[in-house]
């Protein structure tokens, strides 16, 4: 993915209770900076279903997306996708086409791109 310019466990290699990944932010569409936003996977394994919550965050905009699944909202269902963006913000419950935990992140991480930053992020900028 030639968005991401560096990818880490934190707090380090041996403890890795998440993956962070750095955005090159001339390198998104459309671009922002000149801080690196991020993205940020806890991912817990248990039955039936496994808990997540992976955030976006953009420290050049405030913007923050979301997706999770967990029982934070338990009238959205079992997942959910939230952002806040200036004056704004909204969740609702969401689906995943895949089960597989990398396939859901992939399946994140392009919504984020295609649909996620430029309807969301910038639906309030004038142009």
């Amino acid at each position: 993915m030639p968005q991401i310019s560096l990818v880490e466990y934190v707090p380090d290699d041996i403890e890795a209770k998440q993956l962070r990944a750095s955005f090159d932010p001339v390198r998104l569409d459309p671009p922002t900076g000149p801080d690196s936003p991020e993205l940020t996977v806890k991912w817990y394994r248990q039955d039936p279903h496994d808990w997540f919550r992976v955030n976006y965050t953009d420290p050049n905009t405030g913007f923050h997306a979301g997706w999770h699944q967990d029982e934070d909202h338990p009238a959205l269902g079992r997942a959910h996708f939230q952002y806040s963006a200036a004056d704004e913000e909204n969740r609702w419950g969401i689906t995943f086409e895949h089960e597989t935990p990398s396939l859901i992140l992939w399946e994140m991480v392009d919504e984020l791109l295609e649909d996620v930053r430029p309807t969301y992020q910038y639906a309030n900028e004038e142009s």
